[in-house]
């Protein structure tokens, strides 16, 4: 089976394409596949999509201005084409939808355009790609015809599928702990509904397991794609600069015997300041750009944390040679940093490497080391094995706590997860990964804390080199906070009394407004605010060229911090790529002007580029970069990252509401974490779940709602809930499927009547 979008790629030249080619090209071999295809060319072209030129060749047709995109529905029945020239989204009525469903890639044509606050509207012409090859969904037998009939659990995608499995195939008695997974055969065309089959049957309670398959499945995240059988290229050893006599050391603080492997370090004083390398370990090299190697690790794009353990991401092979191991030889790419005694980069120096790590150092570790006195000459037991590093790791610290400082990259912020084995992975600081917009705050105890820093720094780095030598990459960039968030969460702030610092210009960033709340009893909730204004990010590609989306870019890269991520790349398919790009040019850039020249550069130092005046690869290799280097690329590794991070928020979500199923009709105290007109949410204590009291269950009274002041306070008895207020509650239902707490407020009988009679009192003093 083949979709629009792979067709629509390979007639995508001027010279058009004939069909035998197409066929060809698609890999089509049986007659029912390419009538098919005939099926699909003859649609296209009445849409005029594609058109027919010289000698019966086909191309796009470029006439008429269609816009492609991705299909964002709400549970609500509203669906928007979210443009992939990230112009404004287009409003598309159900009766233009076409049966295009939530996820869809589609072509749309704009019918209507924009008028003052109102988006274009639009026409769905065609799907390209289909989003839910499969889904989750409850299975029940029709009442009339008693036939099977599926209803997704997604309410962004309200369609009926009809099943082909026997009724006898499942216990339809029996079938309310119960979930499918459907297979989808046919979608919905015409008059005619959704087609499908139960691929298979998931329980919600078959315990932490069961809960991971489910939201793997609901994620779309395949768990056991089969590798590849190729072996990864063999790196040549000639030319590497040799770090093997280093007493480097990984820090690592995961405990999952399949978690990602992480750079080396080791640092020490050098004239004032110190000198750092970070060694990481190289995948680029053993990889071809376009191998079924390297479509298979971009198909998967990343890692995924299961809580306690990991799926893969490098096949084995690949991850045996790569794995960095203590005492052995390891092949690296390493980057040396020189900062001074304030933590600013003074000096760096990319290099092809070969690296001995000495110790892995664990939490056990730096716990210990934290508690030790200065002064102390005595060492503990637990750091009797790593006692010749002790000098390493102290210098390793101190650096990153200068780093720390005196960057402020990324927004920084406080975690809060149950304490449960399930998620024991989680707790642990994720290296140069930003989920939702913000990282941990820096954690002195956390190994990976510490290597973070570093981590980030080399990104840093890495950006400026390449943009250096007009090089392309992929970067983070963060989505700017809108002011009206901001304006919002201070008014929040100062109806709690608590005091905000403007600049001289009048103005507040967010991570004043962090460091404004830091000595506040009420930092927690504000963190948990911040947390909700904060809008992400996604992945970009920079490629040299004349646009003036490049040249703003490079206008304002001195008052931006940018990170490309590259020195894990068993993390993610992005740092694979752009250390591909930065091993490239250690190894095959041209490091002067002519084979006859006696000087040469290095090309791996800070400002090298200034001295090049000539062309760093030859065509060939030019030419291969510019291939791999797409928007295409980019969309296939935010829709990833998109699928991760919604796979993390399930999983911690669905941890914290097996742990609130446990106290269903317990009393509990909670903190109020949020105010609406329909209610209020409270944060359960010791679980850190969020639940909503909804204002029809505070019977007592009519509660208005103060936007202001953020409260609801009754008419009559003038009682006010209010953020950060302490409340006791009762669970009353947890749904797991859609992460919702439904909580009921525990009124205290002698408290009211206190209350009623001091209002009593204050009312007759008054008359």
């Amino acid at each position: 089976m083949t979709s629009v979008s792979k067709i629509l790629e390979n007639l995508d030249h001027e010279d058009g394409l004939e069909i035998s080619k197409l066929e060809k090209s698609l890999k089509l071999t049986k007659k029912i596949d390419r009538d098919n295809l005939g099926i699909a060319i003859k649609a296209l072209s009445k849409l005029g999509i594609i058109q027919n030129i010289d000698n019966d060749k086909l191309t796009i047709n470029n006439k008429i201005e269609f816009t492609r995109g991705r299909v964002r529905c709400s549970s609500k029945g509203y669906c928007f084409v979210v443009r992939e020239d990230q112009e404004e989204d287009i409003y598309i009525r159900d009766a233009n939808l076409n049966n295009a469903w939530h996820g869809d890639s589609v072509i749309v044509l704009i019918t209507k355009q924009a008028l003052k606050r109102k988006a274009p509207e639009g026409s769905i012409q065609c799907v390209l790609k289909r989003y839910n090859d499969s889904l989750l969904a409850k299975v029940e037998p029709d009442k009339s015809t008693g036939k099977l009939k599926a209803y997704p659990l997604d309410d962004r995608i309200p369609v009926i599928i009809e099943l082909e499995n026997e009724i006898n195939l499942i216990d339809t008695q029996n079938s309310k702990d119960k979930i499918y997974e459907i297979k989808i055969i046919r979608f919905p065309i015409a008059q005619l509904n959704a087609k499908g089959s139960i691929a298979r049957e998931l329980s919600l309670n078959s315990g932490v397991e069961g809960d991971i398959e489910i939201l793997l499945s609901k994620n779309k995240i395949h768990k056991d794609n089969e590798a590849p059988k190729i072996s990864p290229k063999k790196i040549s050893i000639k030319g590497r600069q040799d770090y093997t006599y280093q007493p480097s050391l990984l820090f690592q603080s995961w405990e999952s015997s399949n978690s990602p492997s992480l750079p080396a370090l080791f640092a020490e004083h050098h004239e004032g300041g110190y000198r750092i390398w970070i060694h990481s370990p190289t995948v680029s090299e053993r990889l071809i750009l376009g191998s079924k190697l390297d479509n298979f690790l971009k198909d998967k794009g990343e890692i995924i944390c299961l809580g306690n353990n990991w799926t893969e991401f490098l096949n084995n092979s690949l991850n045996s040679v790569s794995q960095f191991k203590v005492n052995e030889e390891n092949e690296s790419i390493s980057l040396q940093v020189d900062i001074n005694s304030k933590g600013i980069v003074t000096d760096w120096k990319f290099s092809l490497s070969l690296i001995k790590p000495v110790k892995l150092i664990t939490q056990n570790h730096i716990k210990a080391i934290n508690k030790r006195k200065p002064t102390s000459k005595s060492i503990p037991i637990a750091l009797k094995s790593i006692k010749d590093s002790l000098e390493v790791i102290y210098t390793i610290i101190h650096t990153s706590k200068l780093i720390n400082d005196s960057h402020c990259g990324s927004i920084k912020l406080d975690q809060h997860l149950p304490i449960l084995e399930r998620l024991s992975e989680l707790h642990k600081a994720y290296p140069s990964r930003d989920f939702n917009g913000w990282s941990k705050s820096y954690d002195c105890n956390d190994p990976q804390s510490i290597i973070d820093i570093y981590i980030r720094l080399s990104n840093n780095i890495l950006a400026k080199h390449l943009i250096g030598y007009e090089l392309p990459f992929i970067y983070k960039e963060y989505e700017q906070i809108e002011s009206s968030s901001i304006n919002e969460l201070t008014k929040s702030a100062l109806a709690l009394d608590n005091e905000i610092i403007l600049n001289i210009d009048g103005s507040l960033t967010t991570n004043d407004l962090i460091k404004s709340f830091d000595n506040s009893s009420e930092r927690k909730i504000f963190h948990k605010l911040i947390k909700h204004i904060i809008p992400g990010i996604h992945l970009k590609l920079f490629k040299q060229n004349n646009t003036l989306e490049n040249k703003s870019f490079m206008e304002n890269l001195s008052e931006k911090y940018i990170e490309v991520p590259w020195s894990i790349p068993s993390l993610n398919y992005w740092n694979i790529f752009n250390q591909f790009i930065i091993s490239t040019l250690l190894s095959e850039g041209k490091n002067k002007p002519s084979s006859r020249s006696k000087e040469t550069i290095d090309l791996g130092k800070k400002n090298s580029w200034n001295e090049v005046k000539w062309e760093i690869f030859s065509n060939k290799v030019k030419e291969n970069i510019d291939n791999h280097a797409n928007i295409k690329l980019i969309q296939h590794l935010n829709q990833i990252r998109k699928q991760s991070k919604s796979f993390r928020n399930n999983i911690i979500s669905i941890a914290q509401g097996r742990e609130a199923q446990k106290i269903i009709g317990k009393e509990v105290t909670a903190i109020i974490t949020g105010v609406q007109s329909y209610g209020f949410f409270a944060e359960i204590d010791d679980l850190t779940a969020e639940g909503l009291v909804h204002v029809s269950t505070l019977g007592d009274d009519w509660y208005e709602y103060r936007s202001r002041q953020n409260l609801l306070i009754g008419r009559k008895n003038k009682k006010t809930y209010q953020l950060a207020q302490k409340v006791n509650i009762r669970v009353l239902k947890v749904d797991i499927l859609k992460n919702q707490i439904d909580l009921e407020l525990v009124k205290n009988k002698d408290l009211d009547s206190i209350n009623i009679e001091s209002i009593s009192e204050i009312k007759s003093s008054n008359q």
